[in-house]
């Protein structure tokens, strides 16, 4: 019997993309996996949208508004899977996702994560706009602390998920949760990627830098919970902390924002307080 995969999908707002989502498991060249709907309060048609499909590997998880990370654990609490995944609503999955990865998975004992390319592209999903291609194998903690590209580039992770796993996603973030998931979840696990086409990520036009304070007082949040945690050296905490600010530097410049971009890079914060980033 091939493992179950587990595919936790958040919904909120989504009915113009969650059936193309929804489709994008349902042709998945492997066959043995559950979807994990979580509808998030949603005020549109996106229930109604669900409702039509009758796969009875689709369950279907109804709560109050409460935001993405809220809504990913609920999956995670009635998850039956071996090997666990993400996919978002306005995302869709290439065929050969889980049946490129899971035989590495089933192959190696030892392995924990698989990931591969992720193609960014335009709201219909015609044009191209990035594409990232994973460069690790081996330990991901050491690049995920240093916000380095070679093993992050989102929610596309496929990893190994014991019965007793416990991490969850944090609640208190509007930006990093996936990364701060992963940041507790990898320390002694072990990553591979394959070259096939893992996810295609939506841009709808909401983009990150539309809320950068939001951004820096998540990687502030990120820093402190690593801090309590100990799962992180006093030098691998310096360069996240020096990494994400000068993330947040750049980022502030790009959108004329000098100011604040010298704000950070000064660890001032707007007011003349201590930049809550560090």
């Amino acid at each position: 019997m091939e493992p179950l995969v587990s595919i936790i999908m958040p919904a909120y707002n989504a009915e113009k993309y969650i059936g193309e989502a929804i489709r994008s498991v349902l042709a998945q060249k492997y066959s043995n996996w559950e979807l994990l709907i979580v509808n998030d309060g949603s005020t549109d048609g996106t229930g109604k949208v669900i409702a039509s499909f009758t796969d009875p590997r689709i369950r279907l998880f109804n709560k109050a508004n409460g935001g993405i990370g809220s809504a990913r654990n609920v999956a995670l609490d009635h998850m039956q899977g071996e090997f666990m995944c993400g996919l978002d609503a306005d995302d869709v999955l290439p065929t050969a996702s889980l049946s490129s990865r899971v035989p590495l998975l089933v192959a190696d004992p030892t392995l924990d994560i698989v990931d591969g390319t992720v193609l960014f592209k335009d709201a219909d999903l015609e044009s191209i706009i990035r594409t990232f291609k994973p460069r690790l194998r081996g330990d991901p903690f050491p690049e995920l602390l240093a916000l380095n590209e070679n093993c992050f580039m989102g929610f596309s992770w496929l990893v190994r998920w014991p019965k007793d796993q416990t991490i969850r996603f944090t609640t208190d973030v509007t930006h990093g949760e996936d990364l701060c998931f992963y940041l507790g979840y990898a320390p002694g696990k072990k990553y591979a990627f394959v070259d096939d086409d893992v996810l295609h990520y939506r841009r709808t036009g909401h983009t990150v830098m539309s809320n950068l304070d939001g951004l820096a007082r998540s990687y502030g949040y990120i820093h402190a919970w690593i801090t309590h945690q100990g799962i992180a050296t006093s030098a691998e905490l310096y360069r996240f902390r020096e990494h994400s600010r000068m993330v947040m530097v750049r980022s502030y410049l790009q959108i004329f924002r000098f100011r604040r971009a010298y704000q950070t890079w000064a660890d001032r914060g707007p007011f003349g307080d201590p930049y809550p980033l560090l």
